[in-house]
């Protein structure tokens, strides 16, 4: 009785090692199949996963704006017609601003060698070998590296601005069939709706607010830099180049605000004096620290719930397959996934191996 009772509970425990085990293969498999779909179908799924993330961040003024008219055709003109203008007459500016540096390199340049011949000879705790290295510094401030510096920016601008067409037709077509997806997914799923509509709900609660909070971080941050480079502070060539970085780049988790900061940092040196410069990378840096560490978390109310190192892998990950705009919107989409794998009971070891801390499950 006793030996087959011992018999039972070994192939009970066979099973289970044997479900894990196919559990795990299932997860790897789905995950091969989702990096060479993303690699592959980039021109269709980039722009649908930007359409999807730009409507996140403008359902909370479209339902604001609905509850004053009543009028959903009306609220969502506002504010997508609101969204195009401010990117066109962004652009517009961007351009000059642009036109404006490339017209400074040559001062940028001159700046740099003067600081070169300043600080060559001077006792600097080692760092003067980096500028008694002629060669190096000219490759690093040639006019020719600046400029091929600025037209590859152009060059993904323009590359952006056309992406965003596609990007706006997905979003119109999401707009309007918002209402009727959920009704035809319940139809056609019936068994799985009540999971499905709980998942997209603690999605939407979880990028709405991920969204918000770092768009108005992100701008935040931005703008306070932007005044600093501006004229009104040290008037550096590029400001508002620099002030736009700095608002796309906050969005990569972890090594985005550092990235944003390190291109006016280095101008500042070269055109700044010591003092000065040392002054303006103390702002940046309390500015950075101020959202980052203060304002984002206050404003969010909570986390995002992800192990940093996860976050990193992810941003690795989709800078790899999308660019920037993947590291941007990797972050939504391993929230999303760690959702989905949570509310299975055999996907959710993976789910507590992405989380940040155990006893958010």
């Amino acid at each position: 009785m006793n030996g087959n009772k011992t018999l039972h509970m070994e192939s009970l425990s066979k099973v289970g090692i044997d479900s894990k085990r196919t559990t795990a293969a299932s997860v790897a498999l789905v995950g091969l199949v989702t990096y060479l779909s993303l690699i592959h179908l980039k021109p269709i799924l980039m722009p649908l996963a930007i359409a999807i993330l730009l409507y996140f961040v403008i359902k909370p003024p479209e339902q604001y704006i609905h509850r004053k008219v009543g009028n959903r055709f009306i609220s969502y003109g506002t504010v997508i017609l609101t969204f195009v203008t401010s990117m066109y007459f962004i652009s517009i500016f961007l351009y000059d601003n642009l036109s404006q540096f490339i017209d400074e390199v040559p001062e940028i340049s001159a700046s740099f060698e003067e600081k070169r011949e300043k600080y060559a000879d001077l006792d600097l705790y080692g760092f003067e070998t980096i500028f008694s290295d002629a060669d190096l510094l000219a490759g690093l401030a040639s006019p020719s590296n600046i400029e091929t510096f600025v037209l590859a920016i152009l060059g993904s601008l323009g590359g952006f601005f056309t992406t965003m067409v596609t990007v706006l037709i997905f979003l119109l077509f999401i707009v309007l069939e918002e209402h009727t997806i959920a009704q035809r997914f319940g139809a056609a799923f019936p068994n799985s709706f009540d999971r499905a509509k709980r998942i997209v709900h603690e999605s939407t609660e979880s990028i709405t607010a991920y969204i918000v909070s770092k768009v108005t971080c992100s701008a935040g941050q931005a703008l306070v830099m932007t005044v600093i480079i501006s004229p009104i502070g040290f008037d550096l060539p590029g400001w508002f180049l620099f002030g736009i970085l700095c608002f796309l780049l906050d969005f990569i988790p972890i090594l985005g605000a550092l990235f944003a900061t390190i291109p006016p940092v280095l101008i500042g040196f070269i055109m700044l004096e010591p003092l000065s410069a040392v002054l303006m990378l103390a702002l940046l840096i309390a500015n950075q620290q101020v959202f980052g560490s203060f304002v984002e978390p206050n404003l969010s109310g909570s986390k995002i719930g992800i192990s940093p190192f996860v976050l990193l892998l992810t941003v690795m990950l989709f800078s790899q397959v999308w660019g920037i705009a993947g590291a941007i919107i990797g972050t939504p989409i391993i929230i999303i996934a760690r959702l989905i794998l949570d509310e299975n009971e055999r996907t959710r070891p993976v789910a507590m191996m992405m989380a940040n801390t155990v006893e958010e499950e």
